[in-house]
């Protein structure tokens, strides 16, 4: 097995190579704690070519990285926002916690995830907190060519409410725990024809992909991501 200091090595000659750099415009955290938005000017990415939500796998800690969703991304002047839950603890959340305008923003690189927009259908959009970046990525990409609907669940009441008011152009049902989307999406209305966007926890997506499924979903009308038990 590799010692730590000589995977450590391997990881400072990888994060030399490739490193990238952008800086942080904005911070605003939610009230009470536990969700934050991040802008970021990142002048190395193109952003024209995005089809999909993207990822961008950003340095949190010396050997830490994780991946975020950018959303509402500018072409022009290649900014974006992060949405990070930050109600629990890791590397992750007390990076989110730190940063202030003016800071470097380091990250190896943004890829493209496997979802993808299916345009002119009914976008159901299933998933938590974490997932508000990702599904803001997909309704950019769907510009005004979808009709959107779906669930996410947030714990917190006040937080409901912010994203009622912050994200207009997502309309969907704020619920406070995932067993309450569950019991919904048992009894809500399917179409063959619509296009179900599962993301966040990923016991919660394998919990709604088996509903949809039993409900006569098929797999291609289903786009799941998971992002962490």
């Amino acid at each position: 097995m590799e010692t730590t200091t000589l995977r450590q090595r391997r990881m400072g000659f990888l994060e030399k190579t490739i490193n990238r750099q952008g800086s942080v415009l904005d911070v605003r955290h939610w009230e009470p704690t536990g969700f934050c938005e991040i802008d970021l000017h990142l002048p190395g990415v193109n952003m024209h070519n995005w089809q999909s939500p993207p990822h961008i796998k950003c340095r949190v800690a010396p050997y830490h990285y994780r991946d975020y969703t950018p959303a509402r991304w500018n072409v022009t002047l290649r900014t974006c926002t992060l949405f990070i839950d930050t109600h629990h603890e890791g590397p992750g959340v007390e990076w989110a916690k730190s940063l202030v305008p003016g800071d470097i923003f380091h990250y190896i690189g943004v890829d493209g995830t496997r979802q993808k927009i299916v345009q002119g259908s009914h976008l159901v959009m299933l998933g938590d907190q974490s997932a508000i970046g990702h599904f803001n990525g997909l309704q950019q990409l769907a510009a005004s060519h979808n009709w959107i609907s779906g669930m996410v669940v947030i714990p917190e009441e006040a937080h409901r409410r912010q994203f009622t008011q912050t994200f207009p152009e997502l309309p969907l049902d704020t619920l406070p725990t995932a067993e309450a989307l569950l019991a919904q999406l048992e009894q809500q209305a399917l179409h063959p024809s619509w296009q179900y966007y599962l993301v966040g926890n990923s016991l919660l997506v394998v919990a709604a992909r088996k509903i949809l499924k039993a409900r006569g979903c098929t797999s291609d009308h289903i786009q799941a991501q998971g992002f962490w038990k």
